[in-house]
């Protein structure tokens, strides 16, 4: 390849070049499988409509049907599933406040996925104003 690093040995620039092009591959190969996993066929329908424990427009515990993530006219659901309680092998320390703070550490949101979902918060509505239903779930307790 054309750019180098000053001072750059050439047995750098040798591993260098075979990492780029190794990644190169990477990257396409992966653009093939997301091509194929857009050629899929729909899916299945599903047995039951499963209810999710989950928050009510005002913020209250609330029973959810999967039926009820989706929008009128929005057949597309995108859902980010993030990890709470969090892995009880995550050593970092618990929330220091919020509403979180007051659970036991293990029962806590993993602060990685908290702060992800923070910019989602900015980018729902992008995927909404695109014609998708967005939702973010815990570890989910189905039932029904």
């Amino acid at each position: 390849m054309d750019k180098k690093v000053p001072g750059e040995s050439a047995e750098y620039r040798a591993a260098r070049d075979d990492l780029l092009r190794r990644e190169i591959e990477e990257r396409r190969a992966m653009e093939a499988v997301a091509a194929a996993r857009r050629k899929l066929p729909p899916g299945g329908k599903l047995a039951q409509d499963y209810v999710f424990d989950g928050l009510s427009a005002d913020g209250k515990p609330a029973k959810l049907k999967l039926s009820e993530l989706f929008a009128p006219g929005k057949d597309t659901l995108v859902i980010y599933n993030f990890m709470c309680p969090r892995d009880r092998n995550d050593v970092r320390p618990g929330m220091s406040e919020g509403a979180t703070a007051r659970l036991p550490r293990d029962n806590q949101p993993c602060p990685s996925c908290v702060g992800f979902i923070d910019q989602l918060n900015g980018a729902a509505p992008h995927f909404e104003a695109a014609g998708f239903n967005f939702a973010w779930l815990p570890r989910p307790r189905l039932t029904g």
